[in-house]
């Protein structure tokens, strides 16, 4: 079971930061599929709150698809959360190739038809990040081409690109949302850090302090003082900025503690000197390496 941070002094509700640390722990992959969580009970007599807080939270994850409940045996990860782009794939190919062979195709000659296809798009190939917030989208594609060494682009909800695109990648977090433009296509889900993980090696700084975050993206901001919260910040110790806006960076030279995504960061000015945070699980760049370099 993963670390939880519970602050009562701070602003956001108990549920929602509880709420906040879990849905992260599944996207990231630090509670597995299949993984059981605490009862109600020993959770709530862990972290010191009422039972009726946790059971509000699990319901809430099982509405959202994020966990199940067994009778008699618990609560429970729930498993087809990180196989939906698998499933998506492995009806496509069957229907696929189903159709193919009805049309008089053998199996060796659609795997040598594919072969030759994989060969000519190699040099080619469009692979984006989709989201519904674009630039949450876009944040996720510069890390991964970072990473990666190739060009990774980004779109919202534009059923063009995604038609065009040879190869999509979303964040697990946002499948569901997705589910009518994909329209069973298949893709390949981008898993989130954990909470403990975007903030490993940063030591809490002593006493009160102005904390900045800047970020394009609405997802971003929104989680901010969630997780800080969660962390024992109170939420008006925080700066939120956003570069689309005007006069954005006014206060964040006064911030005693500045963090921003990989995109903000090429936006600040020269003199300030920001932590950068980064969201894509190494699993989840490895994976995409091994695509792009296959």
């Amino acid at each position: 079971m993963i670390r939880l941070w519970i602050s009562r002094r701070a602003s956001v509700p108990i549920r929602e930061q509880l709420n906040a640390q879990l849905t992260l722990g599944i996207l990231s992959r630090k509670l597995r599929p299949g993984e059981r969580l605490p009862s109600v009970r020993d959770l709530a007599r862990r972290l010191r709150i009422h039972p009726n807080t946790v059971s509000a939270v699990y319901h809430d994850l099982s509405l959202r698809g994020w966990v199940q409940t067994r009778h008699g045996s618990g609560v429970f990860v729930n498993e087809s959360v990180h196989r939906a782009g698998e499933r998506g794939l492995t009806t496509f190919v069957r229907e696929w190739v189903n159709a193919a062979s009805a049309r008089g195709f053998s199996l060796d000659a659609i795997l040598a038809e594919l072969q030759r296809l994989q060969q000519s798009n190699a040099d080619t190939s469009d692979l984006i990040v989709v989201d519904p917030d674009v630039e949450f989208a876009r944040i996720l594609a510069n890390e991964i081409t970072e990473a990666v060494g190739r060009y990774i682009g980004c779109a919202g909800c534009e059923p063009v690109t995604i038609a065009n695109a040879s190869q999509v990648f979303v964040n697990a977090g946002s499948v569901g949302q997705l589910a009518g433009l994909l329209d069973g296509r298949s893709f390949h889900t981008v898993h989130i850090r954990s909470m403990q993980d975007v903030v490993a090696g940063q030591t809490r700084p002593a006493g009160p302090v102005l904390i900045g975050v800047v970020s394009r993206s609405k997802s971003v901001l929104s989680w901010a003082p969630t997780l800080l919260s969660a962390l024992g910040f109170d939420s008006e110790s925080l700066v939120l900025r956003n570069p689309a806006d005007s006069d954005w960076q006014h206060g964040l030279s006064t911030c005693d503690v500045l963090a921003c995504d990989v995109c903000a960061a090429k936006e600040l000015p020269d003199n300030l000197r920001p932590i950068t945070f980064r969201l894509v699980t190494e699993d989840s760049l490895a994976e995409v390496r091994s695509l792009v370099t296959a």
